[in-house]
C-alpha cells in the first residue's frame, strides 16, 4: 500500500508539472513586467509541427522591437542550446508593428502586449523518447526615453504524446498574434515597383483595384531601407487607385537589396482582406545599383503630403 501511495505521489507530481509545461515561469526586467518562453501545447506529437512563442508585456510607455526597427532598436532574437537531434525550429514570425518613440526618434516596434511565435517540429522517428526540451537565451532591448538590453536563460521541458494535447491559455495568445500577421494582396490587380532617386530618396509606387486614401497609409520597410524617423511623403494617382510613396533612406541601409519589401497599414482595411490593416508589399530592384539617379521622378495628379500615423 506504501508504495502504491508513492507510486499515485510521483504521478501526480508529473501530471502536475506536464500540466504548467506550456510556459516558463514569469520573469520580471527593465521595462517589462512579464517574459515568458510559451508554447501552444501542453504535450507534443512526434513528426507532428507545433508553436513556440516569445511572450512579452510591456511596462506602460515601453516597447520591444520588430524586425526591423528602424534607425533605432534591436529585434528581439533566440539563441538555442543542445537543440536535441532532428528537431526543427523555424524563423521568428513577427505580428505588424506599431510606430513608437525610443526619447524622441521614431521607431518601429510593439508597445502592447505580444507574442513572436516560433514553428517547431519534433521528428517522426524519436527513438522512444517520451519529453522534448527546449532551451536557449532571448535577448531583446526595451525602451521609452532610454534603452534596456537583456538576455534570459530559458528551459521547457514537454512529454511527448501518442497525440498533442493543446493548451488553451496559450492557443488564444497565438491565435491573436496570427490576427496581426500581414497578408499579400488579394487578387492579382495588385502591383508594385521600386524606383531609386539618389543616393538618400527611393520611391514604392503601389497600384490597386480600387481608390484608397492614400494619405492615411504608412509604409514599415522590413530590412531598413527606409528612415524611420523622416517623413514619408505620398503622391495619389489614377483617383486614388495608385500612389507613389518617397522614402528617405538611412546611411546604413543594406546594400544590392533584391526588393523594396515591407508591410502596408491603411487603417480602414485593404480590400479583399476581411478589413485587415496590414498588407505585405514587395517591389523587385530593377538595375538597383545604390546611390544612383536611374529613377524619375513621378508626376502627380492629386496633391502630396505626408502620411498617416500608421
Amino acid at each position: 500500500m506504501k508504495s502504491l501511495r508513492n507510486f499515485l505521489f510521483v504521478a501526480a507530481v508529473s501530471l502536475a508539472s506536464f500540466s504548467q509545461a506550456a510556459e516558463t515561469e514569469p520573469a520580471k526586467y527593465p521595462g517589462l513586467k512579464n517574459l515568458q518562453f510559451v508554447t501552444d501545447a501542453n504535450s507534443v506529437m512526434a513528426g507532428e509541427p507545433f508553436t513556440a512563442g516569445l511572450w512579452f508585456q510591456h511596462e506602460e510607455g515601453y516597447h520591444t522591437y520588430w524586425k526591423s526597427p528602424g534607425i533605432v532598436g534591436v529585434p528581439a532574437v533566440v539563441k538555442w542550446e543542445d537543440l536535441p537531434e532532428g528537431v526543427e525550429i523555424g524563423e521568428i514570425q513577427w505580428p505588424a508593428p506599431q510606430k513608437t518613440l525610443m526619447a524622441t526618434l521614431t521607431a518601429w516596434g510593439y508597445e502592447t502586449d505580444t507574442c513572436l511565435l516560433i514553428p517547431v517540429k519534433v521528428p517522426k522517428e524519436w527513438g522512444g523518447k517520451t519529453s522534448l526540451t527546449l532551451k536557449g537565451r532571448i535577448g531583446w532591448m526595451c525602451c521609452a526615453s532610454s534603452c534596456h538590453p537583456g538576455w534570459h536563460d530559458f528551459s521547457l521541458t514537454l512529454p511527448i504524446g501518442e497525440t498533442a494535447e493543446p493548451d488553451a491559455k496559450w492557443a488564444e495568445v497565438f491565435e491573436n498574434s496570427r490576427s496581426r500577421f500581414p497578408q499579400p494582396p488579394a487578387g492579382s490587380d495588385w502591383s508594385f515597383a521600386a524606383r531609386e532617386i539618389d543616393a538618400r530618396t527611393i520611391q514604392l509606387e503601389v497600384s490597386g483595384p480600387e481608390p484608397i486614401d492614400w494619405e492615411e497609409v504608412y509604409f514599415f520597410s522590413d530590412d531598413n531601407q527606409v528612415d524611420s524617423d523622416e517623413p514619408q511623403r505620398v503622391a495619389t494617382r489614377d483617383g486614388g487607385k495608385s500612389a507613389v510613396f518617397t522614402f528617405t533612406r538611412p546611411e546604413f541601409a543594406p546594400e544590392n537589396p533584391a526588393a523594396l519589401s515591407g508591410v502596408l497599414r491603411y487603417e480602414r482595411g485593404w480590400p479583399g482582406l476581411d478589413g485587415l490593416p496590414w498588407m505585405i508589399a514587395s517591389a523587385p530592384w530593377k538595375g538597383y545599383v545604390g546611390g544612383s539617379n536611374d529613377g524619375q521622378d513621378s508626376d502627380t495628379e492629386e496633391k502630396e503630403g505626408d502620411v498617416g500615423e500608421g
